[in-house]
């Protein structure tokens, strides 16, 4: 994936937090990034995410529950 690619998403995902998102989405949206934010740093508080275990009470239960009933799923990110 190009860097030029990369740096436009990051962007975009820091306007669309900023100016879409209140403080409970913005937590949510965090548990949904926490694990990739990790492993990318290396460096932060969030560091424990990083495990490839990452252990389910960690993540809101709401949120989990949302995402099972709209059918989403990530593929295809194995290299």
């Amino acid at each position: 994936m190009p860097d030029d690619a990369a740096a436009r998403l990051v962007a975009k995902v820091r306007t669309f937090v900023a100016q879409e998102l209140d403080e409970e989405e913005r937590r949510l949206f965090a548990a949904l990034l926490a694990p990739g934010v990790a492993r990318a740093s290396g460096e932060s508080e969030v560091a424990g995410f990083a495990m490839v275990d990452w252990p389910g009470e960690a993540f809101p239960e709401a949120l989990g529950r949302a995402l099972r009933e709209a059918g989403i799923r990530v593929t295809g990110l194995d290299p």
